[in-house]
């Protein structure tokens, strides 16, 4: 089988089969690394633990301990909300949903100018943790503007972002 060379930030090489990703290092360096990783760094831009590394990258492992692990599970816990939101209100709209250096936020708005009040906050943290237990992956995808428009057809505020992202405004 053929295999990659990895560079450590320690500056050591690691090989690993062709098709190796973040995962697959982590676990080849130690359990305990593994379950902690988060995300990665390869060739300095932020990964997600899933994709195929490339051969000759320098890899460095994000762990949920870290600034940088803290600031991913902030950034995929809006999305969680954001999921769960949209499914118990159907016809939600949302707009963005960043990690801050305390936590993370989410902009929505409701069908018929709704607001959220205290039974809805507990209704939404119950369905986190059932999406949370159904250990989705989160992976992160680059799309062209097209096919991310078409993605978001039904949101329109993240269109909007979409537009004006990919016109450089």
């Amino acid at each position: 089988m053929a295999e990659i060379s990895i560079s450590l930030p320690d500056g050591s090489q690691r090989s690993l089969p062709a098709g190796a990703t973040a995962t697959t290092l982590a676990e080849s360096i130690g359990s305990r690394l593994a379950k902690a990783a988060v995300a990665a760094v390869v060739n300095g831009e932020e990964w997600d633990l899933s994709r195929e590394l490339p051969e000759g990258a320098t890899v460095a492992i994000i762990t949920a301990d870290s600034d940088e692990g803290r600031h991913v599970l902030r950034h995929s816990t809006a999305h969680v909300l954001a999921q769960a939101v949209t499914q118990l209100f159907p016809g939600a709209k949302y707009s963005i949903g960043p990690a801050i250096n305390d936590g993370f936020y989410y902009d929505f708005e409701l069908p018929g100018g709704r607001t959220f009040n205290e039974d809805d906050l507990g209704l939404i943290d119950g369905r986190m943790r059932e999406i949370m237990k159904a250990d989705q992956p989160f992976v992160r995808a680059e799309l062209p503007a097209a096919e991310a428009l078409q993605v978001f057809a039904d949101q329109p505020y993240k269109c909007e972002i979409i537009e004006r992202v990919s016109s450089g405004a």
